[in-house]
């Protein structure tokens, strides 16, 4: 198994994700896993937040992604919609309509997913991006899963001890 910072990583997926947005789904858990699954490979990423919005940790590609598309059969893809205004002024006025939101937003996550160079040119009001899955643990998916989980584990430790020496050392 080959790791990788996730800092050069998620770059690499993003790029895959931009030539083909449709067929993405994304599965996390509360110990900071992420599971990437497109529509031709898989990445495991195990993340360590630095603050809200920076995180560092490894990942690596999965060699048999087709054993973890099928805990995803039938949800959405994942990726990012651009919504009109009406689209974003509905989405906004459900949030205390909970049938009625579920049904709008299952609308929305039925349209096709788009790139972000997609994006950039239609420059849209707000955009619909998700689904994430929650998954309560990762490494119960499988035996395979677990060993992978360990070794993302291990080398996602060893680069924050490395990049990070002095807030490591806070956390023993």
């Amino acid at each position: 198994m080959v790791t990788e910072p996730i800092e050069s990583l998620i770059p690499k997926i993003m790029k895959r994700y931009n030539n083909s947005p449709v067929g993405w789904n994304v599965l996390r858990d509360y110990k900071g896993n992420f599971l990437v699954l497109g529509p031709s490979d898989g990445y495991m990423l195990k993340m360590i937040p630095l603050n809200p919005q920076e995180h560092t940790g490894v990942g690596t590609k999965i060699d048999d992604s087709d054993e973890m598309r099928r805990l995803v059969e039938g949800a959405p893809s994942y990726g990012f919609r651009p919504l009109s205004t009406k689209q974003t002024e509905r989405v906004l006025n459900s949030f205390h309509q909970g049938e009625k939101q579920h049904r709008l937003i299952s609308k929305l996550l039925a349209k096709n997913p788009v790139s972000i160079p997609e994006l950039e040119k239609k420059k849209p009001k707000a955009v619909l991006g998700g689904p994430f899955i929650g998954y309560p643990d990762l490494s119960t998916i499988s035996e395979s899963q677990r060993e992978l989980e360990t070794k993302l584990k291990i080398e996602s430790l060893k680069l924050f001890k490395k990049k990070y020496p002095y807030r490591a050392s806070i956390y023993g």
